[in-house]
């Protein structure tokens, strides 16, 4: 007998328990949420460049970890960790210039150059650690809305300038002597392919971002987020220079080293701010 009152008893409350969750359940909600992330988009430098020179679009990736606290069902606030990497190619064609020098003999002249391609292209890695807020719909599929600030911690950026068929030369009008040919020790003459990698580092960034899309809840406490993207650089990430070049190349009076190839960053009008937009999708785990 005592055994059925037992049973009875534990019935009783299990059906209690279960009758008062399914009637506070609207009240109770889990407040943690892990999710691993993935995005990839286009990246576009938005800067100001020296003339003749622009920035192409470039594909950029990232994959981080993301954690959200949230403040009721729909609210919650967020930080996460992102690898990224990206490329930023500036070129240009038929780029050209001179100016008036003079040489390791103090002798006056006319140094030009005229270069069928210019590239200098950035490789970046960095740690991206956004701050955000976010609003979701309680629906099993609804709109989700995040946005807030971002700091990317830079990892390397690696610049590398590269010349195709660049010829320079040298006039001398004193002597109405024009020096073009096989003469590279001196700065002149026609180079099919030259690379050279400056030793700059970009500064770390900040940037504004959001995040648009749809969350589906594909289990209990499991969502799954597909949305689009905008990531906006706030800051000049050029880097600290000790004397501005406005001359990407510039002439140098020493034998055997008489061109100096610099970097477009090197430039007092350059400014280097990008923006990247996409697709990012996450993967969230309720705790």
């Amino acid at each position: 007998m005592k055994r059925y009152i037992g049973i009875l008893t534990l019935g009783l409350i299990l059906g209690g328990y279960q009758q008062a969750q399914a009637q506070f359940n609207p009240y109770y909600f889990k407040k943690h949420e892990v999710a691993v992330s993935a995005k990839a988009g286009l990246l576009q430098n938005y800067g100001s460049l020296p003339d003749q020179i622009s920035a192409d679009l470039k594909f950029n990736t990232a994959i981080g970890l993301q954690y959200d606290y949230f403040l009721n069902r729909q609210w919650s606030i967020g930080i996460g960790a992102q690898y990224a990497m990206y490329t930023t190619d500036f070129t240009a064609s038929n780029l050209s210039g001179q100016s008036n020098e003079i040489d390791s003999e103090n002798e006056k002249f006319i140094f030009s150059y005229d270069g069928r391609e210019f590239k200098e292209q950035w490789k970046v890695n960095q740690v991206n650690i956004p701050l955000t807020v976010q609003y979701v719909g309680e629906a099993e599929t609804a709109l989700y809305v995040r946005t807030g600030i971002q700091y990317s911690l830079l990892m390397s950026s690696k610049p590398t300038v590269t010349w195709n068929n660049l010829q320079t030369s040298g006039y001398f009008p004193q002597y109405n002597l024009l020096f073009d040919e096989d003469l590279l020790y001196a700065g002149f003459g026609f180079q099919e392919k030259v690379e050279f990698k400056p030793d700059l580092e970009l500064k770390d960034r900040w940037a504004w971002i959001a995040e648009v899309g749809v969350k589906h809840n594909v289990r209990e406490n499991q969502n799954l987020y597909v949305g689009v993207y905008f990531d906006l650089g706030l800051n000049n990430q050029k880097p600290s220079v000790k004397e501005t070049k406005e001359s990407i190349l510039e002439y140098n009076a020493e034998i055997d080293n008489s061109l100096k190839y610099n970097s477009i960053q090197e430039s007092s009008k350059a400014v280097f701010k990008n923006y990247s937009f996409g697709i990012q999708l996450r993967y969230g785990i309720g705790l």
